[in-house]
Formats: structure tokens, sequence, C-alpha cells
């Protein structure tokens, strides 16, 4: 999943599914926490997963020893399945936003085999720190391209 889609939540938390992510999420799919750490600190996010990616999430923890798969709980317990309706919007759940910091703007984001929803602002700023040459050269570096 490529490409950077701006949306708006409506009031009763629902949004629109980027009709270019539509097939690729498919019919059904997982919304769950995220986050990473960088130069500014953590930034939280919400993360599509498709099916067939959650359940290769699935399988790695499951092959997990359960002490370790047990750092998972937060995350599969908080997860929510979504099936898109008519119109192709989705509700995601008021902790779930809470936990992201959505409120009415948001950006979803492609990112390989899932997409993230991040709160506009927090997308602005990242992308702010993130997109520079040298940044872009260190990431290419870091991956080996």
């Amino acid at each position: 999943m490529t490409g950077t889609y701006e949306h708006t939540l409506d009031a009763k938390g629902r949004m629109f599914l980027p009709a270019k992510l539509r097939e690729e999420l498919g019919p059904s799919f997982h919304v769950a926490v995220g986050a990473n750490r960088d130069a500014a600190g953590i930034c939280k996010y919400l993360v599509m997963y498709p099916d067939a990616t959650w359940r290769r999430l699935q399988e790695r923890v499951a092959e997990l020893p359960s002490s370790q798969a047990a750092a998972m709980d937060v995350i599969f317990g908080n997860a929510a399945r979504c099936e898109p309706d008519s119109q192709w919007r989705i509700l995601i759940p008021q902790d779930l936003r809470d936990y992201a910091g959505l409120t009415r703007d948001i950006v979803v984001v492609g990112n390989n085999d899932k997409a993230k929803i991040w709160d506009a602002q927090a997308w602005n700023e990242k992308k702010k720190r993130e997109l520079t040459p040298e940044q872009v050269a260190e990431t290419m570096l870091l991956l080996g391209l």
C-alpha cells in the first residue's frame, strides 16, 4: 500500500476508506494500535491490517513463547475488526481514537502491507522532521537500497 490520503472523521467517529486502498484492505480488516520512537519521542497512530497480514502477525505471535506473546495482549486486546458499510465508511472505536489522538482531521498513509491512520497534525510534524534529503538518504542506506 502506498500514498497519503487526507480525510476527516465524522461526528460518529467514522472515516471513508481511500478508494485506492479499498481493494488492498479487502471486505474486512483489523485496526489496531501502533507506535514508534523517533527524534521527537513516541509517535502514536492506528494500523489497518488486511486479513492476510493480520493472520501472518497472529501466526508469528503463536510461535513465540507465552512469556513473549503476552507482550501482544494490548495490541490484540485493543484491535477492532472492521467491515466497511455500503458507503465505504468504517467506525473507529472511541478508545482507538483516543489512543491515537484522532479528533477530526486525519491522514491515512500506505505502509507496504498495511496502512496507518494518523492525526493530521502529528503526521505533518513527522513529515516535516523526516522528509529531508538527509533522512531519505539515511533510510535508503539503512535498507541497503
